[in-house]
């Protein structure tokens, strides 16, 4: 984690979650070294350094279709075109002889185009199902424009391109695009190892035998789920008890072989609640407690271990606080060791169908469920209740509703955010058979015209997130929808 140099020192007053976020974003750098992976076995890793394509996608000029290659010049200006048919190329192939001009040549798809020299070729193809066959001809129909069904070399990739930054979390598109420049290896962050324990003797795991006083260990299930999301390496320590010692040796030992240590529960006030003693006889407590809800306390610091310093994050014990402070807080955190540049959720705007008010000065979450009025409109509907260990909720719902600290900047951000019912425009069957059948004629005037409706709306920046403008319920019509559920099934 590299030395801390008191940056989260316990301020004299409680810490907001921008202030949190913004610590961590400053001082806190990744651990974990490259490593080399076939690529087959890359997806959902993090890219060590950015990734430059040495071949242009594609690496020639190639049909887009099966059919036949021209000059566009031999074309007549007006009707039919009559050509003879002189030989075929196939995809992997190469043409036997120089195209000459006054003559077609039958192409497959991704074959390469013929080349009469380096500057001179075909230039213009027709589709089979386009063109009539007339024994060793073939009749073209006119108004083909130049260029026509060709994918010209480097349209995609150019050598020399960065296809992929530094500290991206590789998706199936990207593995893709790796193979396209020929990888069959690439250098990735090797994951993060996490320790993970749960606190407490009233709990125990689910397939024991349960006695009256017992329940079954929720928290440290769900947030090995929610780490191997993120690619980590999960080492489970199991259930501590309620004992000092105990728990402050199970620290010290964990914090030698892990790069982030993980607990639940241990963190309040009570007589029982050891995790945060063993912390500051260990290392150091940089803060505790921030100014949320649900969440309160919850605890970061660090153990020394050598010349290491091995954050920890000690989570509240009820089980929707513990999710929603992994997602808001823990998880940026584990983004940042594991070396992502990406480490904030999305924001999206979408109507309430409640009101709702809070307590001025600390950021709250909603669990909330999407759901669609009479005239088939998006809006978003608030769990019933909001206790901090009806787990049901969380399961019930699709996202969080997340209420900021100022309401009046919450009104700011959500005026400057269109309704998500209003990005698409709806239209008729007989309206979209239109843009269809214009689209398949290379008609389709509107193709090239930026969209005058949401741009880059829906991507939040890390400067938009850092400036606090999250937004507020104003009187039951809009509220912001934090993917961070979304974030389960994608990351």
């Amino acid at each position: 984690m590299g030395k801390l140099n008191d940056c989260f020192s316990q301020p004299a007053k409680m810490l907001t979650l921008n202030e949190a976020l913004a610590r961590f974003s400053e001082n806190i750098v990744s651990v974990c070294k490259a490593e080399d992976v076939k690529l087959a076995c890359a997806e959902g890793r993090i890219i060590f350094a950015d990734v430059i394509s040495s071949i242009d996608v594609p690496p020639h000029n190639n049909s887009a279709v099966d059919g036949f290659v021209v000059y566009h010049g031999d074309l007549n200006v007006s009707g039919s075109t009559t050509l003879p048919l002189r030989g075929r190329v196939v995809a992997g192939g190469t043409f036997i002889g120089k195209p000459e001009r006054g003559q077609a040549i039958q192409i497959f798809t991704g074959a390469p185009i013929p080349q009469k020299t380096k500057v001179l070729s075909p230039d213009t193809i027709f589709m089979i199902e386009d063109v009539a066959v007339d024994g060793d001809k073939i009749i073209l129909p006119e108004g083909q424009k130049k260029g026509a069904n060709i994918r010209m070399a480097g349209e995609d990739v150019k050598k020399g391109d960065i296809v992929i930054n530094y500290g991206k979390r590789l998706r199936p598109q990207d593995i893709g695009m790796l193979a396209a420049i020929g990888h069959s290896t690439i250098s990735v962050r090797a994951p993060l190892k996490v320790a993970i324990f749960s606190t407490g003797d009233e709990i125990c795991d689910p397939g024991e035998k349960i006695h009256s006083a017992q329940i079954f260990d929720i928290n440290r299930y769900s947030l090995m789920s929610l780490l191997k999301k993120l690619g980590c390496k999960v080492n489970d320590m199991g259930i501590l008890p309620d004992d000092k010692d105990a728990i402050r040796e199970s620290i010290r030992s964990a914090s030698r072989n892990n790069d982030l240590l993980l607990t639940s529960g241990g963190v309040s006030m009570g007589e029982e609640d050891h995790v945060r003693t063993a912390i500051n006889e260990l290392g150091k407590l940089h803060f505790w407690k921030l100014l949320i809800k649900p969440g309160r306390p919850i605890a970061l610091g660090h153990v020394n271990d050598e010349d290491r310093e091995v954050p920890i994050i000690a989570l509240p014990g009820n089980p929707v606080a513990v999710m929603v402070t992994f997602l808001r807080i823990a998880r940026p955190l584990v983004l940042l060791l594991s070396g992502s540049v990406d480490i904030h959720p999305n924001y999206f705007s979408i109507p309430s169908a409640f009101s709702v008010t809070k307590k001025k000065g600390r950021r709250e979450w909603l669990r909330a469920s999407l759901v669609r009025d009479k005239g088939n409109n998006l809006k978003v509907n608030k769990f019933p209740f909001d206790g901090s260990g009806i787990l049901s909720s969380m399961v019930s719902s699709d996202g969080l509703v997340e209420l900021s600290e100022d309401g009046k900047k919450a009104k700011q951000w959500l005026d400057n955010i269109p309704d998500v019912n209003n990005f698409f425009e709806l239209k008729s069957y007989e309206e979209l058979e239109r843009i269809i059948n214009a689209w398949l004629d290379g008609d389709d005037e509107d193709s090239n015209k930026e969209s005058t409706r949401g741009g880059s709306w829906g991507q939040t920046s890390k400067k938009e997130v850092k400036n606090d403008d999250s937004p507020d319920a104003i009187n039951g019509k809009y509220e912001s929808l934090d993917a961070a559920f979304a974030d389960l099934e994608s990351l």
